[in-house]
């Protein structure tokens, strides 16, 4: 009651150049929260590997929000959920590592889409896919562990493309590739897990240019390495998994820039993959299915400081995942996880305030 009435005493005593300035102050305010936008929610998904499942993770509000849609063994047959990786169409690409195939999700809801074209062992040769990505030609690339090559389809209907140009054993030296990236020159980068070497090809040709910089067992310790991914600061990162180590090479020259993050400071044992998040932390996937011995299975999703690569937290376990999270392996962010842009139309509107607020003012004085 006393406030209300303070209120009413205020403002009918106030002076109008009070009330002129009272009225700027408030444009300003309309102007401030107007232009800023609300970040939409950044769902980070990763695929569970021994579960046979994808994942979702509500990031900003740190909720785990279960398996998406369909996107597991019960109803779409997905078995060995690995790569993930998300189109211009908004759906969500999946390797099924066991079934030999590239399983397709509508990316907003999980319902299954089907085998994506001829990605699949009977059609293409597909085996063990690992790694996939699409190239800037719209194309989709497929790491075929089982048979080392890089093999292409058509982004769109998913026809069998062939092997990316020299990305092969054959031709490269390719062993066992398991993931794979296109850098911000246009070529493809893709880890040889059997030979511990970050191979590069010609992102247009796929001719083969040889072991990126130090990116190799020889150069930098780089052992079996699995996931790898650009940075903002344009650098390499890539998984060293029997090594237990995150490496960083110079994304230009590839010279070897250290240990970025190890099991040293932080509980990773075995990184399997990698994505840098919205806010520029790094998430990786952390399991030693391969080099289990007499340890425990170890199946967690950790998030290191993007600069410093100091250990942050535990985002994902086998806890607070209900048992579901089986060895992850997959990272990838929803699409929509930037910030959209303001709303311009309520910011026109309160510059036209604040304009004709200070013309007011103007006349006033």
């Amino acid at each position: 009651m006393f406030t209300t009435n303070h209120y009413h005493f205020a403002s009918a005593n106030e002076t109008i150049e009070q009330r002129i300035r009272r009225r700027l102050g408030s444009a300003a305010i309309v102007i401030a929260t107007s232009l800023v936008a609300s970040a939409t929610e950044a769902a980070l998904f990763t695929s569970s590997f021994l579960s046979d499942q994808v994942l979702r993770y509500d990031e900003t509000t740190e909720t785990f929000l279960g398996v998406f849609g369909q996107a597991n063994n019960a109803d779409s047959g997905l078995m060995g959920a690995d790569g993930l990786t998300f189109a211009v169409d908004g759906n969500l690409y999946v390797s099924s590592f066991r079934s030999n195939e590239i399983l397709r999700y509508d990316g907003t809801t999980g319902a299954f889409l089907g085998v994506f074209g001829e990605a699949s062992n009977a059609d293409s040769g597909l085996t063990t896919p690992v790694g996939l990505t699409f190239g800037s030609n719209g194309n989709l690339y497929v790491n075929s562990f089982g048979s080392d090559e890089v093999l292409q389809y058509d982004g769109t209907t998913g026809t069998f493309l062939g092997i990316f140009g020299e990305a092969s054993n054959a031709d490269s030296g390719l062993t066992s590739p398991d993931n794979l990236i296109f850098g911000a020159d246009g070529n493809l980068y893709v880890t040889s897990f059997g030979t511990s070497e970050v191979l590069q090809y010609d992102g247009t040709t796929g001719a083969f240019l040889g072991i990126f910089g130090e990116a190799s067992n020889a150069g930098s310790g780089l052992d079996t390495p699995t996931g790898l991914q650009f940075g903002p600061d344009g650098n390499l990162y890539v998984n060293s998994y029997v090594g237990d180590e995150i490496l960083q090479y110079d994304g230009m020259t590839g010279e070897f820039l250290g240990i970025f993050a190890s099991d040293a400071n932080s509980p990773l044992n075995g990184p399997i993959n990698l994505v840098f998040g919205p806010e520029g932390d790094l998430y990786v996937s952390s399991s030693n299915l391969l080099n289990q011995g007499d340890e425990e299975l170890t199946n967690q999703v950790l998030r290191y400081d993007g600069i410093t690569g100091l250990f942050q937290e535990v985002v994902l376990d086998a806890v607070n995942t209900e048992g579901q999270l089986l060895v992850p392996a997959g990272l990838t962010f929803s699409p929509n996880m930037t910030v959209p842009e303001p709303d311009l139309s309520w910011g026109i509107s309160a510059l036209a305030a604040l304009m004709i607020s200070r013309r007011l003012w103007g006349k006033q004085r």
